[in-house]
């Protein structure tokens, strides 16, 4: 069981708990976000490999791409003559 404090609007916490595991990055980091590709063949039509601060790639505001997509997204830039934009890529 993984438990979380939780910061409440007016000054107050609360100790969230559930029976999931946490998840992890790659890295081994707490994962915080989820990649947001487009995959169509998967249930919540996205990849949601998971991803820390650190690891993602954010090719627009609430966007994060796992290093796979971002290659994926170079080339869909390519293909349709969209000049490649500068990623804030992981340092």
């Amino acid at each position: 069981m993984t438990c979380d404090f939780v910061q409440i609007p007016g000054g107050g916490t609360a100790i969230v708990c559930s029976t999931r595991r946490r998840q992890r990055c790659a890295c081994g980091r707490p994962a915080t976000r989820l990649c947001d590709w487009k995959v169509a063949s998967k249930k919540s039509g996205t990849c949601d490999v998971p991803l820390c601060s650190q690891c993602t790639t954010s090719p627009a505001r609430d966007k994060d791409l796992c290093a796979t997509h971002v290659a994926a997204y170079a080339d869909w830039q390519a293909e349709h003559g969209i000049p490649q934009q500068q990623l804030e890529l992981p340092a």
